[in-house]
């Protein structure tokens, strides 16, 4: 699988509510594999497609910033969760692959596909629990 690299670096636009900062792509980022190897996944995250990169609770920050080497993984991930095509799961396994072709370490890859995984699973549960109601 490749990355492209950034054409030109995000634009800061400024913060959510709860201090995170967005970014806005200036250029596609294109990730993609071979159809015989890994996912085989191509994905194409259009210019203009605003992004918080990692979505680290803050406490974790220290340990896991919203921005490192594993930046371009977060935004594929961050854009596949955004469209209908694609589910959290497939989302995540493509986080977890992205971050292998950017060299993130394999304990750091761990830990943040488990996060991801974790956090989709308790808004998956949260959701059922609201349909209850």
């Amino acid at each position: 699988m490749t990355f492209t690299d950034w054409i030109l670096p995000p634009e800061y636009i400024g913060t959510t509510d709860d201090g995170r900062a967005r970014y806005r792509l200036r250029a596609p980022l294109l990730f993609g594999g071979e159809p015989t190897s890994g996912l085989g996944l191509r994905v194409c995250v259009p210019e203009g497609f605003v992004t918080d990169f990692a979505s680290v609770p803050r406490p974790l920050w220290p340990i896991f910033p919203p921005t490192g080497i594993y930046d371009r993984a977060a935004v594929v991930h961050d854009y596949l969760c955004s469209q209908d095509t694609c589910g959290r799961f497939m989302a995540d396994a493509v986080f977890r692959e992205a971050m292998r072709e950017l060299g993130v370490p394999w304990w750091r890859r761990v830990a943040m596909y488990w996060g991801v995984r974790l956090c989709s699973m308790y808004m998956r549960v949260r959701s059922m629990a609201r349909g209850l109601r």
